[in-house]
């Protein structure tokens, strides 16, 4: 006869003390009324685990009675981040998203005001596209990789650099003036995914999405490619890798703020 798998529970003092840590890593600098505010526990319960926290040294409290974490806790969160392989985490979420959308998934990153491609999971024939070949270069204004990188930028930064992207028409649809970008820009952050319609190569359309890391800053991006972007297909596609580079730059270290 089959024994019944009894679910374990969890020490509810131990949740409750990660979520004192996670909340006060969200918020910044807390006092008890306001942990309180946040968390549903009672004061006194609240003011022990605090006390504990304090006392092995994850945080401290403050001279205005407010309490912040302390470098302890940035370390444990560094040591994890930083025995990460990256590399491989990143190769399975570009292997997984070549299968589930059956198209080319690609990880760039900025280089020199250029987009350099470093993996590219999904198409064996070279001729499918030069943009997809590892070690290639691109431009940041009319990949969507590259609008995905700039949409972490403020207007006023990429105005900037904006000369030192040599711009030119690559094809007929390639955003060439500064105002045109900011406004595809100022769309990217509104629904969190880039597009490239054919702007660096006749018949090749993209979809790009910003990877974060543990530094709150941009790893690079990753962006999926096909000969064909219909309304149906962008959404599809845009709901998977939104969600895949989320998990991912979670698991990297970042934390939304």
């Amino acid at each position: 006869m089959s024994k019944a798998i009894q679910k374990m529970e969890t020490i509810q003092a131990i949740d409750r003390a990660f979520q004192i840590l996670e909340t006060i890593s969200r918020t910044g600098n807390m006092t008890l009324a306001e942990l309180h505010d946040k968390i549903n526990i009672s004061k006194a319960s609240l003011s022990r685990l605090v006390y504990t926290l304090v006392e092995n040294g994850y945080i401290e409290k403050r001279n205005n009675n407010e309490y912040s974490l302390t470098l302890k806790a940035y370390e444990v969160g560094i040591n994890a981040v930083q025995n990460l392989d990256q590399i491989s985490l990143i190769n399975s979420t570009l292997a997984d998203l070549s299968r589930e959308t059956g198209r080319v998934a690609q990880f760039s990153i900025e280089d020199n005001n250029q987009l350099l491609c470093v993996q590219s999971i999904g198409q064996t024939a070279p001729s499918f596209s030069v943009y997809t070949n590892v070690g290639r270069r691109s431009p940041l204004y009319c990949t969507s990789a590259g609008k995905a990188i700039l949409s972490a930028y403020s207007n006023n930064e990429i105005i900037e650099r904006w000369e030192k992207f040599d711009v030119k028409p690559l094809t007929e649809h390639t955003i060439t003036d500064v105002h045109a970008l900011l406004q595809d820009i100022s769309e990217i952050k509104q629904r969190h995914y880039a597009l490239d319609r054919e702007e660096n190569e006749y018949n090749i359309f993209c979809v790009g999405a910003l990877v974060m890391n543990y530094t709150n800053t941009p790893l690079g991006a990753i962006s999926i490619s096909g000969n064909t972007l219909t309304g149906e297909e962008e959404r599809t596609i845009s709901e998977t890798l939104v969600a895949a580079v989320k998990r991912l730059s979670a698991t990297l270290g970042y934390v939304m703020r």
